[in-house]
């Protein structure tokens, strides 16, 4: 309906909305994805409270303090991405990557700096708006006449998704997953499958907003 329509009155948040609900169900919280972000969320707590040379010799990784800031930085999300072997692994990496250049990392120095709700807030709505065009860019290319409409409909899909989601969990939904007392692949999880949970819910707050 929403390739057919895209400016039908609630069409693009009832895709969104399915997406999300198909989601949860597939159970992608516990997928390689949530493990590499955790990873990298344990890593960046490391980094806060002990310093980035600690965090990298913890992880084994002390090669990484003998490489500039760009190597370095592709090479730690390479690391906790497993080298983006598997679809999951280079979904992972990809979300790691953007994650990055939102929140202007440029050095492992900058992440003793990052909140941590933030940074796994930013690598789970990059993920949202990733795995969808993973899952449905061959289907939404063959429905579509040409190219040109195929890209403009995935990218208005991400767009939706990705701020949908980001809106959704806010500060306080975060506070209330993350009480200092729960593994950080636990926590990854929770807002993964949390943050599907809003996304598919939002479909009815947008439909009467949009009415």
């Amino acid at each position: 309906m929403y390739i057919n329509n895209p400016s039908g009155t609630g069409n693009i948040a009832a895709a969104a909305s399915k997406y999300a609900k198909a989601m949860n169900v597939e159970g992608y919280s516990n997928s390689r994805v949530a493990h590499a972000f955790a990873g990298f969320a344990s890593f960046a707590s490391s980094s806060s409270t002990n310093g980035y040379a600690n965090a990298l010799r913890e992880i084994g990784r002390e090669d990484i303090l003998t490489m500039d800031s760009e190597d370095a930085i592709n090479e730690l999300i390479l690391h906790f991405a497993n080298s983006g072997e598997t679809i999951d692994d280079a979904i992972a990496l990809d979300c790691i990557s953007e994650t990055f250049s939102v929140l202007n990392i440029e050095k492992i120095e900058n992440l003793q700096n990052i909140e941590i709700n933030t940074f796994i807030k930013e690598m789970v709505c990059q993920f949202a708006k990733l795995k969808f065009a993973q899952l449905f860019d061959k289907q939404i290319r063959n429905k579509c006449p040409n190219i040109v409409q195929a890209n403009q409909r995935i990218a208005e899909m991400q767009n939706y998704i990705y701020y949908t989601m980001e809106l959704s969990l806010t500060n306080e939904i975060l506070v209330s997953i993350n009480p200092h007392n729960l593994s950080n692949e636990t926590i990854v999880q929770n807002v993964l499958k949390k943050g599907f949970e809003l996304m598919e819910l939002y479909y009815g707050d947008s439909y009467e907003n949009l009415d």
